[in-house]
């Protein structure tokens, strides 16, 4: 043997080599665990570095239109051109010709809606991009579905054009072909091969020729696609996105049996609008609950301990005159207050990326409002009670 084989020897003998052999093991172990450890700080140190530049981006941005400073400036506005003027001036630059008139106004701003989400993308970690890119393609199915959808209210193929965009798998060509259809089932039929083919079918088959149901359906089918997205990503990162898309998925529930609870509709035409998976609060037991509910006082009850549930509460005379619409926007205002409060927990994470592609939603859906509501010469007040304007602390 060897001179160190034979100290090898020595060391491993007797009383004294196992016990250095035990020590060997032990410190062996340490090393490890401590390496595990270390390679969790590196990468929770990787994933703070890959976001904040895109961070700090969207708060530069900031989302003026849920704000009461950026509404109150938009609302003073005499006309449309005046109005997308301040819009300019608040961020969101629109190109409004000669002609613009509220559809043209309306278009307009739903295109932004999405350029807006598709500039957010690119910025965005790879870690959670396939999210936001499922949340464009559930802007993109709502645009598809209201092709068909004006198909079904018996829109001319000219007006169907006019007023529809083409974003993402939605191209112009798919657009003219679907306008130009016999009928409902044809126009899905020249959408088919789109990503969002099979989900407007099983909606258009769900809904028995319910426009309305339909356009909810085609919803619901594209929130159930963004929730499998959040579930998808990494569980170091996944916090913060699996919450997001949950309560989005929970306000769509509540939503849907609102609307059932204050029109009368019976449990089961209800039932095929709830989203049973991927939801954050209202699931299990608690959505069977909620949707078992017989009227709108036994539905917010049946949310009690949840963060919807105080928004709700908080308006018992909407609850006991069945007004869904002024509870629908107490949800809205608790998604978007959600939002926020997702932003500040993970706020070196996608938290405020997450916040601006929520609060990108409401903008535009204010803006919208707004448009609308300027174009036809409506009071002011009239406009506000539609608005989802954000409440800060003072």
């Amino acid at each position: 043997m060897t001179a160190l084989e034979e100290i090898a020897v020595a060391v491993l003998s007797g009383a004294d080599g196992k016990a250095m052999l035990v020590a060997g093991l032990s410190i062996a172990v340490m090393v490890a665990v401590i390496l595990a450890a270390s390679a969790g700080y590196f990468r929770m140190i990787l994933n703070i570095a890959l976001f904040a530049q895109p961070d700090a981006r969207v708060r530069a941005i900031g989302n003026p239109m849920i704000g009461r400073e950026g509404v109150r400036e938009a609302l003073e506005a005499g006309n449309l051109h005046d109005l997308f003027e301040r819009f300019a001036a608040l961020g969101h630059r629109m190109p409004a010709g000669a002609g613009l008139d509220g559809q043209e106004a309306d278009r307009l701003v739903r295109v932004h809606h999405y350029e807006a989400v598709m500039r957010l993308i690119e910025s965005v970690p790879d870690g959670v991009r396939h999210f936001f890119v499922a949340y464009a393609a559930m802007i993109g199915t709502g645009e598809a579905a209201a092709i068909v959808a004006g198909k079904g209210r018996g829109l001319s193929p000219a007006a169907i054009e006019e007023r529809a965009v083409p974003i993402g798998a939605l191209t112009p060509e798919r657009v003219r072909k679907a306008a130009h259809a016999g009928s409902e089932e044809e126009a899905i039929r020249r959408m088919a091969k789109a990503p969002f083919g099979p989900a407007l079918a099983r909606a258009h088959a769900a809904a028995a020729g319910d426009t309305a149901a339909f356009s909810a359906l085609s919803l619901a089918a594209a929130l159930t696609e963004m929730g499998v997205a959040a579930r998808g990503v990494d569980i170091s990162l996944s916090p913060p996105v699996v919450e997001t898309a949950g309560r989005m998925v929970d306000a769509a529930n509540l939503r849907a049996l609102v609307r059932a609870r204050a029109s009368g509709t019976g449990r089961e035409a209800a039932a095929r609008h709830l989203i049973r998976q991927g939801g954050f609060e209202i699931t299990g037991e608690r959505l069977l609950h909620a949707e078992r509910a017989g009227n709108l006082a036994d539905l917010v009850a049946a949310v009690e301990g949840t963060r919807y549930h105080r928004y709700l509460a908080a308006l018992p005379g909407a609850v006991q005159e069945g007004d869904a619409a002024a509870l629908e926007t107490a949800l809205d205002r608790c998604i978007l207050d959600a939002a926020r409060g997702i932003a500040s927990q993970y706020h070196l994470e996608s938290g405020p990326l997450l916040r601006h592609l929520v609060a990108l939603g409401y903008e535009a859906r204010n803006m919208r409002a707004i448009a609308v509501g300027v174009a036809a010469g409506a009071p002011t007040e009239e406009i506000e009670r539609v608005l989802i304007v954000e409440e800060t602390e003072a």
